[in-house]
């Protein structure tokens, strides 16, 4: 194994290892141990800057959008315009615990036609956290309903994992979707289970819908939300404007759709500029610590790319496994999906990985479509967990959690979620072993 593999695996390890622990801040992790990392390796500094600069740069976009998107969400929460869905989702959905993770779940399916998996987490979080937590259940659990279903829309072909994978067999982004229909089906059996796995964990720590009908959603509302409710039906006409456009294939960034957004409600619910200034210092230091986090795996990612440890993992792992299973190498690399996809990102796993497993069973008539379809299957339940996606950290924002709370909660259903994947696929004949 080459010695920058090595280094990769043990970095991917240690910070793997502090973020679930909770012994740093994220901030603190993705900034010093990429450092300490490069130079190691013996890049100078003039190289990891170059990869620091690259990196930063990816996560521009991202991070403008988190600010401004957390800000309006948070702004229209305190005015109390998700109230009235609150009611009217404790009426159809709140029989039990599980019926509302449901509603999770198909809310989701919706909310991610589009691909985008800022969109999925900006519509879905805002809407259905305030009813869970009056039921006692928790944001890890939300975030966990989510992923599921969340991993079946990431699939669709203009979704980033298809279109990476139908990039590297070449063939058409639809033809390969076509592929995946049968083994879309087992995905959302599994996803269902995942919601009532869920459920369980959660009411086992004490969730229960009886807490919905002790609590009206009128008790918690501050002197301040209530004077602005002359503002509601601007409130209310402004975000379906904005959900609108979230869907629509314009070419405004989303970043910048937000801004504008934040900017008219702020106007128009706090007319005084002494009162706008405190709402934005008060919004904005909710988005800081996470917009930080954002920056600062910017800099995890432009040195695991730039120095080349993401292809010399790949080229690792495929080395490590035993000679016996090399006609069946798609089927045991998909065992590891879950974490490899964690490990290495979307982009190495997909345009790195992919292509190697690729040429080691193409010779035992094993299609490159095959293999990719295994791959889609097993790994898109990795995406809404891994430390290099940029868009998990909008989910993570918008439910006060740290990356180390959703992953020390989620892996423990998702990854066995993978594997049952793959195994019910096997099964029913969509994926060759």
């Amino acid at each position: 194994m080459d010695f920058i593999a090595i280094v990769g695996f043990i970095f991917m390890l240690v910070l793997m290892c502090i973020l679930v622990s909770g012994k740093a801040a994220p901030p603190v992790v993705f900034t010093v141990l990429p450092v300490v990392v490069s130079l190691i390796l013996g890049f100078s500094f003039k190289e990891l800057t170059e990869f620091i600069e690259t990196g930063m740069a990816s996560m521009l976009d991202t991070a403008v959008l988190f600010v401004f998107a957390i800000s309006y969400f948070t702004l229209m929460s305190e005015m109390g315009l998700f109230d009235p869905m609150v009611d009217f989702l404790m009426k159809r959905t709140g029989k039990s615990i599980t019926t509302i993770l449901l509603a999770v779940m198909v809310t989701t399916f919706v909310a991610h036609l589009d691909g985008s998996g800022a969109t999925t987490f900006l519509i879905v979080v805002p809407a259905f956290l305030p009813l869970c937590k009056k039921a006692g259940i928790r944001p890890q659990a939300l975030l966990a309903s989510m992923c599921g279903m969340y991993g079946v829309m990431n699939l669709v072909p203009w979704g980033g994992p298809t279109l990476r994978a139908a990039t590297v067999i070449q063939v058409p982004a639809n033809e390969l979707y076509a592929s995946l229909l049968p083994g879309l089906i087992c995905l959302v059996i599994v996803s269902t289970g995942i919601v009532v796995v869920v459920a369980r964990i959660e009411q086992k720590h004490g969730a229960d819908i009886s807490k919905l009908a002790l609590m009206e959603t009128d008790s918690g509302k501050s002197q301040e939300q209530a004077g602005h409710k002359k503002n509601q039906l601007f409130n209310l006409l402004l975000t379906i404007g904005l959900l609108a456009i979230l869907f629509a294939d314009t070419p405004l960034p989303l970043y910048v759709v937000f801004m504008i957004a934040y900017v008219a409600a702020l106007v128009v619910n706090f007319p005084n500029v002494k009162d706008q200034n405190k709402k934005i210092k008060e919004y904005g230091s909710q988005a800081v610590s996470l917009t930080v986090t954002l920056f600062s795996v910017g800099i995890f990612m432009g040195v695991l790319k730039e120095s080349g440890m993401i292809n010399a993992m790949a080229n690792a792992i495929i080395a490590m496994l035993p000679e016996a299973i090399t006609p069946h190498l798609h089927w045991f690399v998909a065992l590891l999906a879950v974490p490899v996809l964690m490990i290495l990102g979307t982009n190495a796993f997909y345009y790195a990985l992919l292509p190697i497993v690729i040429g080691v069973v193409e010779p035992y008539g094993i299609s490159p479509e095959t293999v990719a379809v295994t791959f889609l299957l097993t790994a898109t339940l990795g995406t809404p967990l891994s430390p290099s996606v940029a868009t998990n950290y909008v989910g993570l924002g918008l439910t006060d959690l740290s990356i180390g709370e959703h992953i020390r909660y989620s892996l423990r259903i998702l990854w066995p979620a993978s594997i049952a994947t793959l195994v019910l696929c096997t099964l029913v004949g969509v994926i060759p072993f």
